[in-house]
């Protein structure tokens, strides 16, 4: 398949990395002449200099056989006419843009059929503003990986020294939940990924993956040790347009929300565009601001400034005067790991989540999704059980299956329920299934799948 991205940024960068990886023919359009550069030397794809809104570029980028276009340059102008060159002068079966401006909003109807006809619009911010939703409908969570439309969820929690489950094989967890349906697909042991087996143990420290179903909740977190309750009071950092997108998210749940924004002007703007959101000016967060808003008794506080360095320091400050649930908006893909080990608790990365949203939308066929995790070498591999395949019709713990992976879930086919699965259960053709892997038991994974997850 012939891929072209326009823009070599950092989600540019990534999505023609992961695609060049998988095999595909990907041609990138760059009109920095640093940026080309770079990606021209670290990627094994074609480059050509120049900007993704002239015809003679995308023409020497192999416009006339691109069969999927991808626009993610800086300017939301130059990709729309990328699109627009594209869906004149080419026929190119799909098309993803991304769309940052607000003022779009109301101008839909020109991404239709009957104008642009572009397949997805991806907006970061709007998907940061979701990903931090999903987390604060989890309590406690530092990372949500959502497949089968949602129906099936792997929440990211670090374990404490007061946890039940600690220091405690993982088969007598299971033996002690009382009837609740409880997997542990993973743990992230000092940098290291583990795929747990029964007699591995649970450690103070450890990040653990467990499999939620979107539905039924509170069993697994009260059996975990944690709060059942979902957020309902929140403090916002920063009324950036992720923070404002948040905020009207949060008010549409109900949730009550106070947005700290330190531009006098802007927080105008927010108390015009929010009807229940409480919108506070104030030039700096200092522990006596966080103190008179009883910043502790929040169920989460989420930094989302323009602000990296901002963010960062009042997630620390409000999670050190005992907020129990802070989220930072980090933009340097550098600070990930970083922050995440200096005490906040959960790091959103607008460009990460944006390059993992396309990714799942350009997989077709029997890969509905592959969800690479942030800061770890696996992948969340959602599939359909295929009558050829080594999966189906014979139990689980019969499958001659890697170390490196593990069914996290099946979602059973013409019922749509959520099966957890264990060594007895058997897998039918058609279920969809969820695998949670490291990236170097996938070839093992693909050869019981009979098809491979670079599949288009």
């Amino acid at each position: 398949m012939n891929v072209l991205i326009i823009g070599a940024g950092d989600v540019g960068f990534m999505i023609a990395k992961c695609l060049s990886e998988e095999g595909m023919n990907v041609f990138v359009v760059e009109k920095d002449e640093a940026k080309a550069s770079k990606i021209s030397q670290m990627l094994d794809v074609k480059v050509v200099w120049g900007s993704g809104a002239s015809l003679k570029v995308l023409k020497e980028a192999g416009l006339e056989h691109t069969e999927m276009l991808i626009a993610v340059a800086d300017l939301d102008e130059v990709n729309l006419v990328a699109s627009f060159i594209a869906g004149t002068f080419a026929n190119i079966p799909t098309k993803v843009v991304r769309i940052r401006g607000q003022e779009y909003d109301i101008a839909k109807k020109i991404f239709g059929k009957d104008y642009l006809d572009i397949d997805f619009i991806i907006n970061p911010e709007q998907e940061a503003a979701s990903t931090i939703e999903l987390l604060l409908e989890i309590p406690g969570s530092l990372d949500v990986i959502q497949v089968a439309e949602g129906r099936v969820q792997l929440g990211g929690f670090k374990v404490g020294n007061g946890s039940p489950i600690v220091n405690r094989p993982l088969k007598n967890i299971a033996s002690d939940a009382g009837g609740i349906n409880f997997l542990i697909a993973s743990i992230l042991r000092h940098g290291k990924l583990l795929i747990p087996r029964g007699k591995d143990h649970i450690l103070p420290g450890d990040k653990i993956y467990v499999v939620l179903d979107k539905y039924n909740n509170k069993d697994i977190l009260s059996f975990m040790g944690l709060r059942e309750r979902p957020a309902h009071n929140v403090m916002i950092y920063g009324g950036s347009i992720t923070g404002e997108m948040l905020a009207k998210r949060l008010e549409r749940k109900g949730i009550n929300v106070k947005l700290i924004e330190p531009d006098e002007d802007r927080c105008i703007t927010l108390s015009e565009t929010l009807s229940r959101t409480t919108v506070l000016n104030s030039p700096t967060v200092d522990k006596e601001m966080l103190a008179g808003e009883r910043v502790s008794d929040m169920d989460a506080f989420i930094t989302t400034s323009n602000d990296e360095e901002a963010n960062i320091l009042s997630a620390l400050l409000a999670k050190r005067m005992g907020n129990p649930h802070v989220i930072s908006l980090v933009n340097n893909i550098d600070y990930i790991s970083l922050v995440s080990d200096i005490g906040v608790d959960a790091v959103i990365n607008p460009r990460i989540v944006a390059v993992s949203r396309i990714l799942q939308f350009v997989r077709k066929g029997k890969v509905f999704s592959i969800t690479s995790l942030s800061d770890i070498d696996a992948e969340v591999i959602e599939v359909e059980a295929m009558e050829t395949s080594d999966l189906v019709d014979r139990p689980i713990k019969d499958i001659n299956w890697p170390n490196g992976a593990i069914i996290a879930g099946i979602i059973r086919k013409g019922q749509g329920r959520v099966i957890f699965p264990s060594g007895n259960t058997v897998i039918d053709p058609g279920d969809r299934v969820v695998i949670f892997a490291n990236k170097g038991a996938i070839p093992k994974v693909e050869k019981i799948l009979s098809v491979r997850l670079d599949y288009f």
